[in-house]
């Protein structure tokens, strides 16, 4: 094969190879797995997409790499056409993408490309900018960008012990919660600073699903001494989305011998679930038994504050390579209040604003954020003003004749400006409807309460938080069925 006919995709930031085709090629790529990463739910993202490597352009096409068949086919089966399209609209040269597996590439396309999941040993130490931005676009996942709150203070503190060497309970931790609650950016947190603190301190990751494949193929090739011999060495074994091998008790049995041999070598393992000890469904008694000697420690939903603070550093880390992408606190507010799930639901929100923005080419705009939100939350109901009306007091301690009533004592004025506020923000009202909503008053002092809402709602987070919680109320009202 002629080496001149084809390009390696590992190149190094900034050279070229072949007029610089093969680092055009990876940037396409890395766009591509950008808006894939927004769409898929991270476990897909990370087992799927987040594997493949593009290898080569060979004969004009593409070449983009599954490790072994059950890829190939995964693949090929579900995300194929989504990445020709999103490829077919990035790349300026119109080439072709081919998905190939790996393991039966032919021998001498092999040796000629090298793997191209292997680490480049000359490849440096990347900058801290390169360091902070994972290969899909996104930040990576430390504990420096980690948003921490109530919801998962505990389990952040629990993994920097596990991570300094310092006592944090049982062998064993389970950290348990909802999905889209960043239970793997914890765990995947964990494993960098491990790498960062003492590089010889073996750390394995892996999901449950990745562990449940190895084990059946090493099954199928009568020789599951691989797979054992990797586990069994590790300081830190992470096992991610447990609850993948629920059922499955031949798995589960290999399983719970190898956390056996970790935690009796003296290691720590850390196993992550959707599901407290107690409310485990379809393991056996002996994993269950594990489950509830662990430390357990629950990951919740995360309130309004980290929900700000998740959209301003995601929009912050794109507008840092994409200077058009500007979020203003508007935007982040009907964000916050529009997408009602985990925060891996808003980040999903802000990559699909980056893509409706021409790839962050252009400057969003209200029209194309509130296109995102029904996209991913479907058509909102438009409340009406009562609604509005008892959601603020619901958050406000005032009574309902404080909110319409004439008194101009602050602790009233206040909650009804934020009233009047919404009922402009999330109805077709006039102001004088509005303001024959509140005591008959006259549409002027509905247009001062709008305005002096909407000067000061980007200088006062103490505003900003108190409107997505009435917000937050009303939309569970209307979610409720209640008008």
């Amino acid at each position: 094969m002629d080496r001149k006919r084809l390009f390696v995709s590992r190149v190094k930031k900034g050279t070229q190879d072949q007029g610089g085709g093969d680092a055009t090629g990876q940037r396409v790529w890395e766009d591509v797995q950008a808006v894939l990463e927004s769409r898929l739910p991270r476990e897909e993202f990370d087992r799927w997409i987040a594997e493949l490597r593009l290898v080569a352009e060979l004969d004009g096409e593409m070449l983009l790499a599954a490790k072994d068949p059950v890829g190939l086919d995964r693949v090929s089966a579900q995300y194929k056409r989504e990445i020709e399209r999103l490829w077919t609209g990035m790349d300026p040269q119109s080439r072709p993408i081919k998905l190939i597996c790996w393991r039966t590439t032919p021998a001498e396309l092999r040796e000629l490309i090298g793997d191209p999941w292997e680490v480049d040993p000359d490849a440096g130490v990347a900058d801290e900018a390169e360091v902070a931005a994972a290969p899909s676009g996104g930040p990576a996942m430390t504990f420096g960008n980690l948003v921490v709150g109530p919801s998962n203070k505990t389990a952040a503190e629990v993994a920097k012990r596990i991570a300094a060497g310092l006592p944090a309970g049982t062998p064993i931790t389970l950290i348990y919660g909802p999905q889209g609650t960043g239970k793997t950016h914890i765990v995947m947190a964990l494993k960098d600073d491990v790498a960062k603190r003492d590089a010889n301190r073996k750390v394995v990751y892996l999901t449950a699903e990745e562990f449940m494949s190895s084990y059946l193929d090493g099954v199928k090739a009568r020789d599951t001494s691989g797979l054992k011999r990797r586990l069994r060495m590790a300081a830190i074994l992470i096992v991610d989305d447990l609850h993948r091998i629920a059922g499955k008790p031949g798995t589960e049995n290999e399983l719970f011998q190898n956390i056996r041999e970790v935690t009796g070598n003296g290691g720590q393992v850390v196993l992550v679930g959707d599901a407290a000890p107690g409310e485990t469904v379809g393991f056996g008694k002996r994993l269950v038994g594990e489950l509830k000697g662990a430390t357990a420690v629950e990951i919740g939903l995360p309130d309004a504050a980290m929900r700000r603070e998740i959209l301003n550093r995601l929009a912050a880390h794109i507008t840092a390579s994409h200077p058009e992408f500007l979020l203003g606190d508007d935007m982040i507010q009907k964000l916050n209040s529009g997408i009602r799930g985990p925060g891996r639901e808003l980040t999903g929100a802000v990559w699909s604003l980056f893509t409706e923005a021409n790839f962050g080419q252009e400057t969003p705009t209200m029209e194309m954020l509130e296109r995102v939100i029904r996209r991913h939350s479907g058509e909102q109901r438009e409340p009406t003003i009562d609604v509005i009306k008892k959601a603020t007091l619901k958050i406000f301690p005032i009574a309902r004749a404080d909110l319409e009533g004439p008194s101009k004592m602050q602790a009233f004025v206040y909650p009804r400006q934020v009233a009047m506020y919404l009922c402009r923000m999330m109805t077709r009202k006039s102001f004088p409807q509005i303001g024959r909503a509140f005591g008959k008053r006259d549409h002027t002092t509905v247009l001062y309460a709008f305005r002096r809402i909407e000067k000061a709602l980007p200088e006062d987070p103490r505003m900003a938080d108190d409107i997505a919680r009435v917000e937050a109320v009303i939309f569970d009202m209307i979610e409720a069925g209640q008008t």
